[in-house]
């Protein structure tokens, strides 16, 4: 990548948009391209901090290790984000790692360049790290809105619940007001009776015709039909549970489409859980009435 390759590239991030050229192109000198494939680590969980990065094309999972094993992801960041801006303030490990979602194209900045090219003017070194401090600030204002969801959708699952009719009834008033602008929802539950997905709630416009049943091996548990649909599959180990599909009342861009995604995914398998729990107490009930007519006295 040549030199005029690599301004056009930093000037194309939100965090240096606004910087005169000339100082720019001393830093567009200093950064290592970096192109990843799918699940390709960009930086490890508990590495040292060696500086900052830039997604220049692709998106970038940022995830963290769970003690009971597996992963969580935290967030998905795409062209024009940066990450790893801690290790620039304070010399700690990673607090979470950061991997390819698909292909990726990024930009690593040491931080020892990083270091020469602020101290080369104090009104830059103090304009970097402003336009930093909002960078954290809109990612911790939308970790702090999920965290919220979750905490409702937590709430809800305490509450003692008829079936799974009141649950995704009660679940699409707790998802709906934390979504970013205008959104339309419906939830499905499978009848297994009648081997059939029922409508049992919904939430502003209608979503189209009725949907059919995913295959038995559909790999995804989330898909976008187009650029304001998120169809959602919930399901237990051996069967499908619910469908979700929510939809915006304006086109998403990929990134807030990414963001929708992954938030109303972690939802989802809260959600999934909880009707594989409802469904685990009608079993239990059942078994029980049937072992109490089995045990009782006979006329």
């Amino acid at each position: 990548m040549n030199a005029p390759e690599r301004l056009r590239l930093l000037r194309s991030l939100e965090l240096f948009e606004h910087y005169p050229e000339e100082r720019l192109s001393a830093l567009a000198a200093c950064l290592e391209p970096l192109r990843l494939e799918d699940g390709a680590p960009v930086f490890a969980e508990g590495s040292r901090g060696d500086g900052l990065y830039f997604v220049v094309a692709g998106r970038v999972r940022i995830a963290k290790r769970l003690a009971a094993g597996g992963e969580m992801d935290l967030a998905s960041v795409g062209p024009g984000d940066c990450l790893g801006e801690m290790a620039l303030l304070d010399d700690i490990p990673r607090s979470a790692g950061a991997y390819a979602k698909g292909r990726a194209e990024l930009l690593r900045l040491k931080r020892d360049d990083l270091k020469r090219w602020l101290e080369s003017d104090a009104q830059l070194a103090m304009k970097f790290f402003a336009g930093l401090v909002q960078v954290q600030s809109r990612r911790l204002r939308r970790t702090s809105d999920e965290v919220a969801l979750l905490y409702d959708l937590s709430q809800l699952l305490l509450t003692p619940l008829s079936g799974p009719e009141e649950l995704l009834n009660c679940a699409l008033d707790r998802v709906l007001p934390h979504l970013e602008g205008k959104w339309s929802a419906e939830a499905r539950a499978y009848n297994p009776f009648e081997d059939e997905m029922n409508l049992v709630a919904r939430r502003g416009e209608a979503l189209g015709p009725d949907v059919a049943e995913p295959a038995p091996k559909t790999p995804a548990a989330e898909s976008w039909t187009d650029e304001r649909t998120l169809f959602l599959v919930l399901r237990a180990p051996k069967r499908l549970l619910a469908l979700l599909r929510f939809r915006a009342q304006a086109p998403l861009d990929d990134a807030k489409r990414a963001e929708a995604a992954r938030i109303l995914g972690a939802a989802a398998r809260l959600l999934a859980s909880a009707l594989e729990n409802i469904d685990f107490r009608a079993e239990a009930a059942l078994r029980e009435r049937l072992r109490t007519r089995t045990d009782g006295p006979s006329l």
